[in-house]
């Protein structure tokens, strides 16, 4: 598995890299105006604590600061501070179209 670490902390795959891309090109043209955003959370406490879950969701660019834009490979994404935080000693792969955090 070819791994990179990102600037920003995140470490990921060239896999999750290619998925990021093609799930760009696919949808692009629905989503005129957004960009793809990268959330990652992890619960802390309460019922959930422990648990933790991955989506990638278009936003409105123009809500997205400049300061959370990254291009994973080619792709320009939205990755929000926490989710940084969240990630950084985890790495993001892709095995057959499906997203997988490593730890």
């Amino acid at each position: 598995m070819n791994l990179h670490r990102h600037p920003c902390g995140i470490i990921y795959s060239q896999a999750f890299a290619e998925h990021l891309a093609d799930k760009h090109q696919r949808e692009d043209g629905q989503h005129v105006g957004e960009l793809l955003s990268l959330d990652y959370v992890r619960c802390a406490s309460g019922p959930h604590a422990g648990a933790s879950w991955y989506q990638l969701t278009w936003v409105a660019a123009a809500s997205v600061p400049l300061a959370e834009r990254f291009h994973i490979g080619g792709t320009l994404v939205h990755i929000h501070k926490q989710t940084r935080n969240g990630l950084k000693r985890r790495g993001l792969h892709c095995v057959d179209g499906q997203v997988r955090v490593l730890t």
